[in-house]
């Protein structure tokens, strides 16, 4: 196996180009993926030490964000703590601080687990998808991109994240698996802007209740235009629960998420509100 450590990102979507070459980011997927020996690259590309990856900066009324942030760097930075609480949650929450430590949020998304930790967040924050490949750049909703079978075509690198600045208030929680116990994860983001007390723009996305992560515009709409208060709160934890019930039909999960994701509703709300 040929390894590569490029200097650029240009140098890097270059060398993606050879026969099955699998960018390395953090390496927390990835590398357990080709112990399990589930994966088998031929070429390994690192790029997790390039700088113009690493940034979290604004630029403008938009966030950017480098797709080699850490989860740890999401959960120190300020700037999302104040600009966009619901990715700073989720990397408050997201593993072990070893595990924050290396994991990124572009491979969080790259490896297509339908309980990654940032995709909700940045969801609910209306996230664009910067990605980088010989074809040139391109910029995609996350909801569209998500949408996509396969997610990344080879060669393709996720260069970064665009966050616009709405001055909306969000929040995200999470359901988690501890030790052995075999409970899937479940989380919930939320992102809403009001004037004075009524909901004018809200955006609901949930986590490991499909393949992917995904939003729930039906869900929202119900909410828009309504006054922020208990019976809102009340009625927005049971739509949730409709929906998960719904989405998940039949499946064994069923009952249990949809009860729980109330409970994991109920924390988003009151995050938000901090």
């Amino acid at each position: 196996m040929d390894y590569f450590r490029p200097r650029s990102v240009e140098e890097a979507v270059t060398l993606g180009q050879s026969p099955g070459a699998a960018f390395l980011g953090g390496g927390t997927d990835l590398v357990l993926q080709m112990r399990q020996g589930k994966v088998n690259p031929q070429c390994l590309i690192d790029v997790h030490n390039l700088a113009e990856l690493k940034e979290i900066r604004r630029n403008g009324d938009v966030l950017e964000l480098g797709s080699m942030v850490t989860f740890s760097e999401v959960s120190d930075s300020n700037l999302l703590q104040d600009s966009a609480r619901a990715l700073w949650l989720a990397g408050q929450t997201m593993g072990s601080p070893a595990i924050r430590n290396q994991a990124t949020i572009g491979g969080n998304l790259g490896n297509g687990s339908p309980a990654a930790d940032a995709i909700p967040a940045l969801l609910a924050l209306d996230a664009e998808v910067c990605l980088r490949s010989q074809a040139g750049e391109e910029v995609i909703s996350l909801a569209v991109f998500l949408e996509r079978y396969p997610l990344l075509a080879p060669g393709t690198l996720i260069w970064k994240f665009l966050v616009p600045l709405r001055g909306w208030q969000s929040g995200f929680a999470k359901l988690g698996r501890r030790r052995a116990l075999a409970i899937a994860r479940l989380s919930v983001a939320v992102a809403l802007k009001t004037e004075g007390e009524t909901v004018m723009d809200l955006r609901v996305a949930f986590g490991a209740v499909g393949k992917r992560a995904f939003l729930s515009p039906a869900l929202a709409a119900r909410f828009i235009g309504r006054e922020l208060d208990v019976h809102w709160r009340t009625e927005m934890i049971s739509g949730s629960q409709e929906l998960v019930r719904e989405t998940l039909k039949t499946r064994a999960s069923a009952p249990y998420k949809a009860v729980a994701v109330g409970g994991v509703m109920h924390q988003a709300l009151m995050l938000l509100q901090e």
